[in-house]
């Protein structure tokens, strides 16, 4: 009896640490990591690169996607952008949530990235996409937020710095809070998955 006690005790083990395995591995092929519950944004008010205003208002009713960066940015953000462009190309086999996510570039250098100068930007990329940037002070308090970290360099004798950050996707529900993040933007189609898959009810 003990010996058919222990044969039972190993197939349930071996049963549940392949369950296990199976759903760890499902699991690692997202690269969504959620917010549960979904994280409150702080009250912000920022300018669009139309110099209308956004603020937690407009981000109610609709999915948005967050991206922080510049526009000088020379090596992470044309990398992140293109990556964020195939991604709206693969949520096409999904028109109806592909036209109502907005995707919003936060600039980080507020200072150089005027409203005209990020309209062209973010526009040269995709011309459904929004560009706004706002004071310091401001841009700081969303960057923290969604928990954004940068650090502008020391100038150049020329007067030309450049802005550290970290690359991050985030995903606001139509609540208007921040449901998930991506730090790895590399791969389109698992993006477009994971996104399709929260979204979807």
């Amino acid at each position: 009896m003990l010996l058919l006690a222990a044969a039972f005790g190993v197939l349930v083990g071996s049963y549940y640490l392949g369950n296990m395995y199976q759903r760890s591995k499902v699991a690692s092929e997202s690269i969504a990591m959620l917010y549960t519950p979904a994280k409150t944004i702080a009250p912000f008010s920022l300018e669009r690169a139309d110099e209308t205003g956004l603020s937690n208002a407009d981000l109610k009713g609709h999915w948005s996607l967050f991206y922080f960066g510049d526009s000088y940015c020379t090596d992470l953000c044309p990398a992140a952008m293109g990556n964020i462009v195939r991604l709206y190309n693969r949520l096409a086999i999904n028109p109806e949530i592909q036209q109502s996510l907005k995707f919003i570039f936060v600039s980080l250098d507020p200072l150089r990235d005027t409203p005209e100068r990020l309209r062209s930007y973010v526009t040269g990329y995709h011309p459904g996409f929004t560009g706004v940037s706002g004071s310091e002070e401001a841009v700081e308090a969303l960057a923290r937020e969604f928990s954004i970290y940068y650090k502008q360099q020391e100038p150049d004798q020329e007067g030309n710095y450049r802005i550290d950050h970290g690359v991050t996707l985030s995903l606001v529900n139509p609540q208007g809070k921040i449901a998930a993040y991506f730090i790895d933007l590399t791969n389109s189609e698992h993006l477009a998955t994971d996104i399709l898959n929260i979204i979807k009810p």
